[in-house]
């Protein structure tokens, strides 16, 4: 695997390389020096080897050990990682690359926690991150558990829109969480680790499979790592692209029904002027093919979404 890693990453360096100091620079977005740049790739092998090779040791010991039902054992597993990862990333890890400072006192952060409160989203914290010191691009996420969820604004966002146009952004957000559609994500994306497991287990023991590549030996196993490969890379990639889509059409209607809900609480117009000016901040695509955007876009394109508020606009009055 170390190998593995190794050789990608020296095979996409020239292509990062080109994008980040020559596209991006290109169009005003890269901020980054050289320095930080490998920086930023040396800490990534270093967290690489630290949680993905005990990782990789550790599946591939369960499946190993696992008997036929190691599927349900390795879902087990992934599962308590996903959690696991999803608690220090944002804590422990994230923080080795960008600063996260409180947001200043002022009317921001008060309308910010008065519509938390509102929504009876239990926001405990309040950040702003140093996203400028690589790129201009803008963005804004929350994460946490239970009663500790938190905010975090990118700086370049907060220089790019007015007060009222982050509300509206954050309303939006917060329809996702509201509606449920984080939990709901996260569930199905088990679902899908656990099918694709229960799959491969199927044709682990497939002599069939392994001797249509070339591994005629039955009295030497293949690995198992070389079995994953094989399975991922070829059986299950076709369905992997099927079911992409269908969890890509269903992102789509997600980022509908939060559109709507910052539109019920009264904020379209916000929220409309806000997507205009980060789109056009960022150079996004406001029209892009249909037939594209439908199969690889996550997030509808602008023009669709203003057309849909417009449409809300019009059904509330």
């Amino acid at each position: 695997m170390a190998v593995n890693v190794i050789i990608g990453t020296i095979t996409s360096l020239p292509f990062e390389l080109y994008s980040t100091f020559r596209i991006e620079k290109k169009h005003g977005f890269n901020k980054q020096t050289p320095q930080l740049f490998f920086t930023d790739k040396v800490k990534g092998l270093l967290l690489t080897c630290v949680f993905g090779g005990p990782f990789v040791a550790l599946f591939l010991k369960i499946i190993k050990m696992g008997g036929e039902s190691f599927y349900i054992y390795v879902w087990a597993f992934t599962f308590v990682f996903s959690v696991f990862m999803m608690t220090i990333v944002p804590v422990v890890i994230m923080p080795l690359f960008n600063k996260y400072e409180p947001l200043p006192e002022g009317s921001l952060k008060e309308q910010i926690y008065e519509l938390a409160g509102r929504l009876e989203f239990p926001l405990t914290k309040l950040f702003v991150m140093d996203g400028s010191k690589r790129s201009s691009h803008s963005n804004a996420f929350m994460f946490g558990f239970f009663k500790n969820k938190r905010i975090v604004l990118f700086d370049t966002l907060m220089e790019q829109v007015h007060d009222d146009q982050i509300l509206a952004i954050l309303e939006h957000e917060l329809g996702h969480w509201k509606m449920g559609h984080t939990v709901t994500n996260f569930v199905i994306s088990q679902l899908y680790t656990g099918a694709s497991f229960y799959c491969f287990s199927l044709c682990f023991n497939s002599h069939e499979l392994y001797r249509a590549f070339g591994f005629n030996d039955e009295s030497r196993p293949v690995p198992t790592i070389i079995a994953l490969l094989l399975f991922f890379q070829t059986i299950w990639a076709p369905i992997d692209k099927a079911l992409s889509y269908i969890m890509t059409v269903f992102s789509r209607k997600c980022e509908f029904e939060a559109d709507k809900f910052s539109v019920d609480l009264g904020m379209s117009q916000k929220l409309q002027s806000g997507l205009c000016k980060i789109h056009l901040e960022n150079l996004g695509a406001m029209c892009p093919d249909p037939w594209y955007s439908t199969y690889h876009y996550s997030h509808p394109p602008l023009v669709e979404r203003l057309s849909a508020m417009m449409a809300f606009d019009k059904k509330s009055k």
